[in-house]
């Protein structure tokens, strides 16, 4: 098993990334957090903790920054029906603290800021976490200072505004020059001011 790549960075996009080790590319799927962190890193070694899954039909590679990153991706993705790629897509929004307590308010509602988590899909996700909420508590308060807190609600931010239509580079910009008008903005009311053009 493939638990950890040291190589160079070739190729990186919004949900994957090529790193050359001695010589072979590996294509590895990535949560959009890594993608902000490995933005400016094109050309540069990177580590990154990797999950290889090995099924009948095909070979997978997940990336990860953190190992605790990864261990949060393995819970989510044994949690009776959900699959590795939509573990991947929570994980490009939410970490375990926050997953917690959307179950402990059963809220649906800010589980289906992931795109095509809606409907049946979310209330599925939801029960799910909350039938587990104790393999989470495990996750909690670990590292979770507050400049994490931070970063979190940035990336969430950009990530939203990318889904919404905007360029990276542009919603990089706007999350910034919003946190610099209001440095205790929340990820939802940064994009809202961008959206309404309120400063």
């Amino acid at each position: 098993m493939i638990a950890s790549l040291r190589g160079k960075l070739l190729q990186l996009e919004i949900d994957r990334l090529v790193v050359e080790v001695s010589g072979v590319g590996y294509e590895v799927m990535i949560p959009f957090p890594l993608h902000l962190e490995c933005k400016d890193k094109l050309g540069q070694e990177i580590f990154i903790h990797t999950y290889h899954s090995i099924t009948d039909r095909a070979q997978r590679l997940f990336g990860f920054a953190q190992k605790k990153d990864r261990e949060l991706f393995e819970l989510i993705k044994s949690l009776h029906g959900i699959g590795e790629l939509t573990a991947l897509k929570i994980l490009s929004f939410f970490q375990a603290d926050d997953l917690y307590q959307i179950a402990k308010a059963d809220d649906k509602k800010t589980l289906e800021k992931i795109p095509k988590v809606k409907g049946k899909t979310s209330e599925k996700i939801l029960f799910e976490i909350k039938q587990n909420l104790k393999k989470f508590e495990i996750f909690l308060n670990e590292g979770n200072t507050e400049a994490n807190i931070v970063d979190r609600e940035n990336d969430l931010a950009t990530l939203a505004l990318i889904q919404l239509g905007f360029d990276e580079k542009t919603a990089t910009k706007q999350v910034s020059d919003a946190k610099k008008n209001h440095p205790g903005l929340s990820a939802s009311d940064i994009v809202k001011q961008v959206i309404t053009g309120t400063k």
